[in-house]
């Protein structure tokens, strides 16, 4: 199949499908056989970076000549009944309904006529008895549309559908035209296009823990051209950190982290917007920031950074990415196997606690007041070690992933695994995620795509 066109992020509503959802779709609408499918999707809500967002959490399938049945008006509609239990179940849920069908083509695709007449026959009705946004979707393998009918009256147009799967996918009703690219990143626009450039500069990035990796991250999304930067991290600089904090000088010992990262971002880049957050990253604050943003690295070391950003990521559908360097030592400080690992969280397909990665207790203490954190530690006053190379090992692996996913360049869309290096052994290995499918996080079961219907707990 010819590659998928690039499109920048869109400006206006938008709606997200977790990876595992969009391919149980696209296997039911694009079949061999050519015949016409029906669906519907139950979508939570969210405010995004560029307008409203519409989360789909569930997929109802209509099957053929039972719910999905020959049409008075068009080829064919949605039975009744099928249609009345789905919307009660969206108003139940508090979940906008959207009904779903496939047009023949690929790169392009909107409404017929027969379409939109029967969204005015219907979709008032729907809206006022779910009292939730009701809408149709259209779809090809490229591209998408949708028109929505909002609860205070006024209809709006679908600007894009969002899948975060191995390359992050952004179908419209039609591509993009030409992008727009700055010439100081003609030479990395010459393999991303100026469109993947131009998705760079329209990304709004969080990077959580501004540490060794977390410096790297920030100082190499700001010279990418990334266009707004989330930087989370309540701690500041100790004498120890400036062998690894990029750019950082002896005056800055005392200053907050999130100074360091502001300055050196706009120091790599003077157009970059920056949005410190001088906090722990469970803090609503942090959470209200992360939760608008279309990418988060996580480079925070305890559990409690891992679970709160680990729920956003499934709440929100937002790929992140976490990011770790290992470096054990025995009680007579001999170095074990050093590894550094670049996992993806992607909604819906995996997530930090399916993979075990959460210990329940450490999250406890972590949670706690910073004198009972400090008092609970394992090993007190003994840190771990770092070394600003194998920080930077880690930060690459995550960040050409996350710029190949921006602009389609992954070669395998269904390739999720984790990425381990030894460095010792100088051998790199795949880990495949796991998923449980009674996850309380990453199932429709759970948390996955409620948005501001559910807050994280």
């Amino acid at each position: 199949m010819a590659r998928r066109p690039v499109n920048p992020p869109a400006e206006g509503w938008s709606l997200t499908l977790p990876p595992r959802l969009w391919a149980t779709l696209s296997q039911h609408l694009f079949r061999a056989d050519g015949g016409a499918h029906g669906a519907v999707l139950l979508a939570g809500y969210a405010e995004g970076p560029r307008g409203p967002r519409l989360l789909a959490r569930d997929l109802i399938i209509a099957d053929e000549g039972a719910d999905y049945i020959p049409g008075q008006y068009g080829h064919h509609a949605l039975a009744p009944s099928f249609v009345r239990n789905a919307v009660l179940r969206a108003r139940d849920e508090h979940s906008a309904y959207l009904a779903v069908h496939a047009h023949h083509g690929l790169d392009q695709v909107q409404f017929s006529r027969i379409d939109l007449a029967s969204h005015q026959r219907g979709y008032p009705s729907l809206r006022q008895i779910s009292g939730q946004v009701v809408g149709g979707l259209v779809l090809t393998p490229h591209a998408a549309a949708g028109d929505l009918w909002l609860p205070d009256g006024s209809r709006a147009q679908l600007a894009e559908t969002v899948i975060p799967s191995g390359n992050l996918m952004r179908l419209r009703p039609s591509p993009a035209g030409e992008g727009r690219c700055d010439p100081q990143h003609d030479r990395q626009a010459r393999m991303l296009g100026d469109l993947g450039q131009e998705t760079l500069n329209r990304l709004r990035v969080a990077v959580v823990g501004l540490g060794g990796v977390g410096s790297v991250l920030v100082e190499e999304l700001a010279r990418l051209g990334v266009g707004e930067l989330v930087l989370i991290d309540d701690e500041t600089v100790d004498r120890t950190n400036l062998p690894r904090l990029i750019a950082a000088e002896p005056e800055d010992v005392g200053r907050l982290k999130t100074e360091l990262a502001v300055r050196n971002a706009l120091r790599a880049n003077p157009d970059v917007r920056t949005v410190p957050v001088t906090r722990r990253v469970e803090h609503p604050k942090a959470l209200a920031e992360i939760a608008r943003c279309d990418w988060i690295f996580l480079a925070a070391d305890g559990d409690a950074a891992r679970h709160w950003v680990n729920a956003a990521a499934q709440q929100y559908l937002i790929p992140a990415t976490q990011v770790g360097v290992k470096v054990p030592l025995t009680a007579q400080g001999e170095v074990g196997q050093i590894h550094t690992a670049t996992r993806l969280i992607l909604p819906g397909s995996n997530c930090l606690w399916c993979c075990r990665l959460i210990d329940p207790t450490r999250l406890a203490i972590d949670m706690q007041p910073a004198a009972e954190r400090k008092a609970a530690d394992y090993v007190p006053g003994v840190p771990a070690p770092s070394v600003i190379t194998l920080n930077t090992l880690a930060a690459a692996e995550a960040l050409n992933h996350f710029v190949l996913a921006t602009a389609g360049l992954h070669q395998d869309e269904s390739d999720h695994a984790s990425v381990i290096h030894r460095p010792r052994t100088r051998q790199r290995d795949l880990q495949d995620p796991r998923h449980d499918p009674d996850c309380r996080w990453c199932t429709n079961a759970g948390h996955l795509g409620r948005g501001d219907d559910r807050k994280p707990v």
